[in-house]
């Protein structure tokens, strides 16, 4: 029998405690890809040294992410590594050359038919043979800008009508007109790892036990990460 003698990618999840967290982890497909448990809280600079991969959790607690922040920007430096950026993360916040614009969700769009203006765009990268649109097409939390040389993976069209549509916290959820609307993108030259960040909380519904969809974009990302 042949054996690979590239070394599987060691692969940290990078999180905060949440119940949805520890329920990833807990996860078997999860557990079987041997991917480590690194608290947030206890990370310290360096602290990623050991690791070829980061998925760094949806939702961290913010003060954590704020401290923790030039270490995951730290761990970009490394040529040939890899980072999932989870939603609701603050990137606009930390992240170079990204900006965020916080927008409502529609959590059941995706179940009774409404078009919220989201789509599957630059669907000819290579990057796409490792999405599908269950993973991508449920919801999220924001628009981003990003750099110029990132590929946009998911975007809002623009509204077809000067008419808004806002969730029940009074948050409008359709594109901005003008704006870039990217809700995913992919990005191998801005730093010498490569990077995915999301507006999509995938950590966070698989590890509630709702939204089909998101656990589909975590399994596919931690399949991406351990390439």
């Amino acid at each position: 029998m042949k054996t690979s003698t590239t070394p599987p990618r060691r692969i940290a999840f990078v999180h905060t405690g949440s119940h949805f967290h520890l329920a990833t982890l807990k996860d078997p497909a999860v557990v079987a890809l041997d991917v480590a448990d690194v608290y947030a809280p206890e990370l310290q600079p360096g602290g990623l040294d050991d690791y070829d991969a980061v998925y760094v959790a949806a939702r961290l607690h913010p003060a954590v992410r704020r401290r923790i922040a030039p270490v995951l920007v730290d761990f970009l430096s490394r040529d040939g590594a890899r980072m999932y950026v989870d939603g609701e993360n603050g990137v606009g916040d930390w992240l170079p050359g990204t900006t965020e614009v916080r927008r409502g969700t529609n959590f059941w769009a995706w179940r009774v038919g409404e078009d919220v203006g989201r789509r599957s765009v630059n669907t000819d990268h290579p990057f796409w043979r490792r999405l599908s649109g269950r993973a991508v097409h449920w919801h999220y939390h924001g628009v981003l800008d990003h750099p110029a040389v990132a590929t946009p993976l998911v975007a809002l069209a623009d509204p077809q009508s000067e008419h808004s549509a806002a969730d029940p916290w009074g948050l409008e959820y359709r594109a901005i007109p003008g704006h870039r609307n990217t809700l995913m993108y992919y990005d191998e030259q801005t730093f010498p790892a490569e990077l995915v960040v999301s507006t999509m909380d995938a950590s966070y519904h698989h590890g509630s036990g709702f939204m089909p969809g998101a656990s589909q974009l975590l399994y596919r990302m931690f399949r991406w990460l351990g390439e």
